[in-house]
């Protein structure tokens, strides 16, 4: 398992390197990225979640879903938690954006493409479950960390993100085994392989806007991917080993909890405090971190007989 990660996060950092050099280089600039962006989070993302629902429906796998659901409700709730403890806001200006990024990961840009890659159909059927309830948390506590307060309204407004909608459309295909036809899943599955390269893509020339050099002796960032990276999943590790888990359920929620800080974190901090490069440094630098983490977490859960 640990190889297959390692050659899966290698192949992805490779397509992330491409970006940043296309970045650099100008065939990508600021604009174009912020419309494959666009594109990623409101065609990509929905069609690679509503056709993990394509299925025949299994009692067992329905069962799992809502496993992974009531799990992370409850491991974001502990997150959040522990996250505004060691984080004070006391003196900190940055306590904000720096809680944010501590909580909020890149699951959608990096958990995707890596459990759909080691697992397929069933790991992103899985890692839905994980994504609702991180867009809930995210569309609701994480508005109240950066601008103090939300109303209902506009909540309700944020929910209805195409990934959400996705999820419901899905579940409902899935539970009355409504299926489209095949030419048309295809269809959805061909633009949904576009995902991993155009996250990577993304990603890349999101890291090459910023300075690596600056940003690695920033010994500040270190602590908050620290956070992110190692006590997050740490966490999450905890709460799955008293469980008897299938080992997708096991992988899909250690490596949603164990990505890099995520990119939403920046969008965030640019609307709410004008400022996102202090967001944008900790993206970076936990990005090139997480190709050493991630293995190493999934090493240590083999050692301990979790998997």
């Amino acid at each position: 398992m640990v190889s297959l990660i390692i050659d899966k996060i290698i192949m992805m950092f490779l397509i992330m390197m491409l970006g940043i050099i296309c970045y650099k280089k100008n065939f990508l600039d600021e604009g174009t990225s912020v419309k494959l962006s666009n594109f990623l989070l409101m065609i990509v993302n929905p069609l690679v979640i509503f056709v993990s629902y394509q299925i025949d429906f299994d009692a067992a796998l329905f069962h799992n879903l809502l496993l992974v659901l009531g799990l992370s409700v409850v491991s974001f709730a502990v997150q959040i938690i522990l996250i505004h403890l060691v984080i004070p806001a006391k003196k900190n200006r940055d306590a904000a954006i720096e809680r944010l990024s501590a909580i909020y990961g890149n699951c959608g840009f990096i958990g995707i493409p890596l459990i759909n890659s080691l697992f397929g159909r069933e790991g992103v059927f899985y890692m839905t479950a994980y994504l609702t309830v991180f867009y809930l948390y995210f569309w609701t506590h994480g508005v109240i960390i950066m601008a103090g307060k939300t109303d209902l309204k506009t909540t309700m407004k944020n929910l209805l993100s195409p990934a959400i909608v996705g999820v419901v459309l899905g579940l409902v295909c899935f539970l009355t085994q409504l299926r489209l036809p095949s030419v048309i899943v295809s269809a959805m599955d061909s633009v949904g392989s576009m995902n991993t390269p155009l996250a990577m893509l993304v990603a890349g020339s999101t890291l090459g806007k910023s300075d690596l050099g600056v940003c690695l002796r920033k010994k500040r960032i270190y602590w908050i991917c620290a956070l992110k990276l190692l006590i997050v999943p740490a966490v999450a590790m905890v709460m799955v080993l008293p469980l008897a888990l299938p080992q997708t359920v096991v992988m899909t929620l250690l490596v949603a909890a164990a990505c890099p800080i995520g990119a939403c974190c920046t969008m965030f901090a640019l609307k709410y405090t004008g400022d996102g490069q202090y967001a944008s440094e900790m993206f970076a630098v936990s990005t090139v971190l997480s190709a050493v983490t991630i293995p190493l977490l999934v090493l240590i859960t083999e050692w301990m007989g979790i998997l």
